[in-house]
């Protein structure tokens, strides 16, 4: 870690974490990893000051208060935050979308057909076998062992003989 990197023996732990967290993760932007933590904080219930920190981290890396409230509009509702970053929202990128049910899957252990079509959503607007990864090991900050278990299957669907490039794609 460089010197303007070093934390203080006296920072706060968030402060420390905010940098290990955001400085291991050069695949996904600043904003994605905000959108990825209130995600994150949506699915394990987690409104808080953890909550109210993101959204202020959010503010100053370009989520809008707008995007902000659509991530909570299905807070708690694992069925909803499927169907909203599924659908067509306003505020968030595809991008941004794909990675938060990728999140949101790896977080729930639902590692299955939904997961398998959110991978392949994610790589079908752009994103590489290494941002899917990188997705996916960003959430071990919130659940490591879902956070391993979604890795294992991320490679599965990856490294897979015929890859994602078929109909899953939606």
């Amino acid at each position: 870690m460089d010197q303007s990197m070093e934390m203080p023996g006296e920072a706060p732990v968030d402060t420390v974490t905010y940098h290990q967290g955001w400085d291991d993760f050069p695949e996904l932007t600043d904003r994605e990893k905000v959108v990825l933590c209130v995600v994150a904080d949506i699915c394990r219930q987690t409104l808080g000051m953890p909550f109210e920190s993101q959204g202020t981290m959010g503010l100053t890396h370009g989520v809008s208060e707008d995007a902000l409230r659509e991530l909570l509009i299905f807070q708690g509702d694992y069925s909803e935050l499927q169907l909203h970053l599924d659908g067509s929202a306003q505020q968030l990128t595809a991008r941004e979308r794909a990675f938060g049910s990728l999140t949101a899957d790896v977080l729930h252990g639902v590692l299955d057909g939904a997961f398998a079509a959110h991978v392949s959503r994610a790589l079908a607007i752009g994103a590489t076998p290494a941002d899917v990864r990188a997705v996916i090991r960003f959430s071990g900050q919130f659940g490591t062992a879902e956070a391993w278990h979604g890795l294992r299957a991320a490679d599965r669907l990856l490294s897979g003989p015929a890859g994602l490039a078929g109909p899953i794609v939606a």
